[in-house]
């Protein structure tokens, strides 16, 4: 199977989310796609955020009637900081035989370089990324000592065009605490989560 990774806060998760995913899993053919809400990232570990069983069960709520889309617990079931490469590992073990692409952002993929064992992040997953308009496409000669030639220019062939939604987790969030709507900015089985659990009030 092709499988798709799409990691992330998602705190809450909305509709510009869902459609990155819908269109890279089109672009790619991809069989699944994985998301993976995240537990404490080391970039993000002083950022207060929601609960993950929160975050997770609004991801559920959301894919509840999409068999292509899954939700995965590794991260926020994880104790301490989770490392990108750790969650490909893991998945790899699972699933031995399937190829893994990493939805991410231009700006992201350009810093994964810098991430923790890069190297073996880029031996065990191909990338999609998504690219907003404007933007300049990524400088894949700075995965020259990452990956060869041959698997730049695959990755080059897997760019897709960001859907173009001016939304946000933190708009989402900023309006819950200014006691304004978020109808229509997410689905509504997460807008009726967020608000039974009261969630972002604070």
């Amino acid at each position: 199977m092709r499988r798709g990774f799409f990691g992330g806060s998602f705190d809450p998760v909305h509709w510009g989310h869902l459609l990155l995913a819908e269109t890279a899993r089109e672009f790619c053919s991809l069989d699944k796609v994985i998301f993976v809400p995240a537990g404490i990232p080391p970039h993000k570990a002083d950022l207060k955020r929601a609960p993950g069983e929160n975050r997770f069960k609004m991801l559920q709520g959301a894919l509840s009637r999409c068999p292509e889309y899954e939700v995965s617990r590794f991260e926020i079931d994880s104790p301490g900081v989770n490392y990108t490469v750790e969650t490909l590992r893991h998945y790899r073990k699972t699933y031995p035989n399937d190829e893994f692409f990493l939805i991410t952002g231009a700006e992201t993929f350009m810093d994964i370089p810098g991430w923790y064992c890069p190297d073996e992040i880029c031996k065990l997953t191909s990338f999609i990324i998504a690219l907003r308009p404007g933007h300049p496409v990524p400088d894949f000669d700075r995965f020259r000592d990452l990956a060869p030639e041959i698997t730049r220019k695959q990755w080059a062939e897997q760019i897709i065009p960001m859907p173009q939604i001016d939304l946000s987790s933190t708009l989402i969030r900023k309006r819950r605490k200014e006691g304004k709507s978020i109808r229509f900015l997410t689905p509504e089985t997460v807008e009726n989560y967020i608000l039974q659990n009261d969630l972002y009030t604070k």
